[in-house]
């Protein structure tokens, strides 16, 4: 049994132990102090904790708080109260108000005879601070590349909309039809790019919607192969196509975003092999399998490869591989990300095989439902609108090819179209007009002297009675909620966004002039 003597004597012992730390601690760099862990009380502190505090003087009756950061009550992300003997923290905390970082490293110590805790300061701003920067520059290396990329992939179906515009205006008969049907194919994929391209927080979310549709899938493999074709004959790549089995025709799927799956796969497929190689495009099956045709499409080359260890990160936004062979090579890599996410929403799935020097197989497995029947009445009639016809529409565009676009077709409605060129000429034109005259107005949002929210503000502001009861159909390039919402304010009675399908235009049109008759 140990003597009273003998327990003085070790904490007397404890006692100097402790006094020789805090001389060691005195001169110390770091910021050191001490503190109660139940009342905050400052039991220690060091020449730096005391220099750097923002009470300064002598510590002895403030709290850890008030006399280090001088606030009022406990920081905070203060964990003092969870500390015990030999736990350990450490946490980093930024001052908003002079934008400092501080590393702060706590341990829960026995301070004569008491549960405190040490706390280690160092001040890492400059760390801090240069990682914030450094951050910042991949931020913006990734968005230059990323819109690089963007540019890189546009190029391609706008130059097959070029080139059979080209084609179209030298040539009549059958052979202009299809070479308008592939320029109204290849535009419409080129829209889904640019719309889904724009819309940077979709794409980051996944958040991508299927919007299906009864499709042939000769011709949605039809552009496809156009557009690799013509990547290839540039790039001297050889390409070909396998087809096998093929025992149906009509699916019902988002052309679109299958469209631009293979686009992309054998985009980067011919990127990446040299010329006098050999690009395959197959499609295996589809065999009958439940309630759709399962389908197996393969593209596959023989060119630069990738290293195994890269293979996991391929489809990780902005991943590329980086080598001698790819860094003259255009692209980010965010194309494998999209193609991720769109194989997704169709529901399938994609492998990737690769190794250096032989060649990429992409395996896409899709389950196709079959085209659906149309329902009695329910096919969308594109070529007349009867509630047009002997019709006035004041047209408000200031783009002249748009405007001369959208008057002729709606002549070929038989529609009267008034065709000014800013919201100004607009207003004078509706004010200049018959009572009752002017059975809708198509309204530009955006456009010089005065746009269109101005403009239709003015119009409903009129004193005549058709001022308040003609419909506005806004029309806008922009798809944010905050412009939508501007527009329904203003007065608009609807608001489509540009480019507009024509039979969606006249369509919603024919019912506005329609309602307006009906009252309804």
């Amino acid at each position: 049994m140990k003597t009273r003597g003998a327990v003085i004597g070790m904490e007397m012992k404890k006692n100097e132990a402790q006094d020789l730390m805090a001389d060691l601690l005195e001169n110390m760099d770091t910021i050191v102090y001490v503190c109660d862990v139940e009342t905050q009380e400052l039991l220690y502190a060091n020449k730096a904790a005391r220099v750097h505090s923002k009470r300064h003087g002598d510590y002895a009756g403030h709290t850890c708080y008030d006399y280090m950061f001088g606030h009022s009550g406990l920081c905070a992300d203060c964990q003092l109260r969870k500390m015990k003997l030999g736990t350990r923290q450490e946490l980093i905390r930024h001052d908003m108000r002079d934008d400092t970082y501080l590393n702060i490293e706590k341990k829960g110590v026995d301070w004569h005879g008491r549960l405190a805790c040490a706390h280690f300061l160092s001040d890492v701003t400059d760390r801090k601070r240069n990682e914030k920067i450094l951050a910042a520059e991949h931020e913006m290396a990734a968005k230059a590349a990323f819109i690089s990329n963007v540019s890189h992939e546009m190029r391609t179906p706008l130059n097959g909309i070029l080139g059979f515009t080209e084609l179209a205006m030298r040539t009549n008969g059958q052979k202009r039809e299809e070479y308008l049907e592939k320029i109204r194919t290849t535009g419409r994929f080129m829209l889904s790019l640019i719309n889904e391209t724009l819309d940077l927080s979709k794409i980051a979310s996944g958040k991508l919607e299927m919007e299906p549709e009864n499709i042939n899938i000769d011709s949605l493999l039809d552009t496809v192969v156009v557009a690799a074709h013509a990547n290839a004959e540039i790039k001297q790549v050889n390409f070909r196509i396998k087809l096998e089995n093929m025992r149906f025709q009509d699916v019902y799927i988002d052309q679109l975003k299958l469209q631009k799956v293979l686009m992309n796969l054998l985009s980067n497929a011919i990127k990446y092999t040299p010329a006098g190689g050999t690009v395959t495009l197959s499609m295996e099956g589809p065999l009958d399998f439940g309630d759709g045709y399962n389908c197996h499409i393969i593209v596959a080359d023989n060119g630069i490869g990738m290293d195994a260890n890269f293979l996991p990160k391929l489809f990780q936004p902005f991943a590329q591989e980086r080598t001698k062979l790819t860094r003259t090579l255009e692209g980010t890599g965010l194309g494998m990300a999209i193609v991720k996410q769109l194989v997704e929403v169709l529901g399938g799935r994609i492998d990737v095989e690769s190794e250096k020097s032989k060649g990429t197989r992409f395996d896409l497995w899709l389950t196709l439902p079959p085209g659906q029947k149309q329902q009695p009445g329910t096919e969308v009639h594109m070529h007349s609108y009867p509630q047009l016809a002997g019709k006035t529409i004041l047209l408000c565009e200031d783009n002249e090819i748009n405007r001369e676009l959208m008057e002729n077709l709606l002549l070929m409605q038989k529609a009267k179209v008034i065709a000014v060129a800013d919201g100004q000429q607009g207003i004078e034109a509706f004010a200049q007009s018959a009572l009752g005259s002017i059975a809708a107005v198509l309204m530009d949002m955006r456009m010089p002297i005065m746009d269109g929210i101005k403009a239709t503000r003015a119009i409903r502001a009129m004193s005549r009675a058709d001022a308040q009861q003609v419909p506005i159909l806004g029309l806008s390039g922009d798809g944010e909620m905050d412009d939508r919402q501007r527009a329904r304010t203003a007065g608009m009675t609807d608001y489509l966004l540009k480019p507009v399908a024509v039979h969606e235009l006249f369509g919603r049109l024919s019912e506005l002039i329609q309602a307006r008759v009906t009252g309804k």
